[in-house]
């Protein structure tokens, strides 16, 4: 029964941490021209926000990644 779910919790987080670095991505491509074009902010700033909120999400969905690939993780769920 733990088998099944320490494969669910994996594929949870596998999914999550994909859609974070697709989200992220999209962020950073298109986000700074979202916010200068429709909600017309400063260009400096929408571009500064574009590329940090990009990839900070990034990061975060591969922080996510790579802690559930972890040993230490593998071995505080035998």
């Amino acid at each position: 029964m733990a088998n099944s779910s320490q494969s669910t919790a994996q594929l949870i987080a596998k999914g999550s941490s994909r859609m974070l670095i697709y989200t992220g991505a999209a962020v950073f491509l298109l986000g700074d021209k979202f916010l200068y074009q429709i909600e017309h902010w400063n260009f400096f700033a929408s571009e500064v926000t574009g590329i940090l909120a990009g990839v900070l999400l990034m990061l975060l969905g591969a922080g996510i990644d790579k802690a559930f690939k972890s040993p230490k993780a593998e071995q505080l769920s035998d």
